[in-house]
């Protein structure tokens, strides 16, 4: 690789214990049609031979670095750091690109500056790469697209699967964000979109550019109770970026009808945002409302603001509420 030039892309990759997999996901993208990027390949302390399978593979913008301890970096944020591209893409040790995913995504930011966050649509494959039609994954997959404040209020009320491996953002705001969050091993990468769609817009590619691939049994954010509790506690913090720069500022257009536009104290804003939460009934909106409504009451300042502009039934919803919270609905 020549040093002195900085590539178009970064692609970040993390692995552990994928050998079986990880030779076509480095190819898939070795293999793209553009080629001005680098690979980033971050091997998180495998013990079943993947390092050395990626040592196999000789491409001048390849480098493989071994995190000697599993989950002691963050072989994401470590990448971050590291990138020099213009943009930044995420692989995954067992998922695939089609030929065409990183030109035609750099080919629409190219295109559309405002844009902070491009994503393919998401074909499920088997461990054999047969193609899956119907799995867990399929269930919160991505709609059409929209504007942002559509998608913001989508990204609260619902949730959806984008893909890590399907996305490219803006290197710049990704380091302005201060990358993933280190606390969340289900859900940092939802995080990252949320906080991403408040410095520019999201897009989806309408083609199945990346193939994301299902084993059973494996796939850690499979249904299983402790990644429902994980998640539900990691969605709590991802609510908390609505009260929170840059997501914060956008609140009246997110939520028009909910937000009171007579007032622009934060803390009605916020107020109002936690009795929006109450109102969907999950876990997660619940956990988040009823901390938000405890700091705001627990703040003199705050408490008089909202107690006056809702009445004292807020404080008596609150308690109510609080009776009948719920910490993870598995079934």
């Amino acid at each position: 690789m020549n040093f002195f030039h900085k590539p178009l892309v970064s692609v970040v990759l993390a692995s552990y214990n994928h050998a079986r997999f990880i030779k076509q996901a480095v190819e898939s993208v070795l293999n793209q049609t553009m080629s001005d990027f680098e690979l980033l390949v971050f091997d998180d302390g495998s013990n079943d031979g993947t390092p050395e399978v990626v040592e196999k593979i000789h491409d001048k913008r390849l480098r493989l670095i071994k995190l000697n301890l599993n989950r002691r970096f963050h072989p994401r944020n470590t990448g971050i750091k590291m990138a020099k591209g213009k943009y930044i893409a995420f692989q995954n040790s067992d998922d695939v690109w089609l030929q065409n995913k990183l030109k035609q995504q750099v080919e629409f930011m190219e295109k559309n500056k405002q844009t902070s966050v491009c994503f393919t649509r998401l074909e499920m494959i088997d461990e054999k790469g047969k193609v899956i039609k119907n799995s867990w994954a399929h269930k919160n997959l991505a709609g059409e697209n929209k504007n942002n404040d559509a998608w913001l209020r989508l990204l609260f009320t619902s949730g959806f699967n984008f893909g890590v491996a399907s996305a490219l953002a803006r290197t710049d705001k990704v380091i302005k964000l201060g990358g993933f969050n280190e606390s969340m091993v289900q859900m940092a990468d939802y995080d990252l979109w949320v906080r991403l769609a408040g410095l520019g817009q999201i897009h989806i590619i309408n083609e199945p550019l990346t193939k994301m691939r299902i084993v059973k049994g494996v796939n850690f954010s499979r249904p299983i109770k402790e990644v429902y509790l994980r998640s539900t506690l990691e969605n709590v913090d991802i609510l908390n970026r609505y009260t929170q720069w840059p997501v914060n500022q956008y609140l009246s257009n997110i939520f028009p009808e909910i937000i009171p536009k007579d007032n622009k104290s934060a803390n009605i804003q916020y107020a109002a945002l936690a009795r929006f939460a109450w109102s969907i009934k999950t876990p997660h909106h619940s956990l988040f409302a009823d901390q938000l409504i405890a700091k705001l009451l627990n703040d003199s300042k705050a408490s008089k603001e909202i107690l006056e502009y809702f009445g004292a039934n807020l404080k008596k919803e609150f308690i109510k509420q609080r009776g009948k919270l719920k910490l993870i609905n598995y079934e």
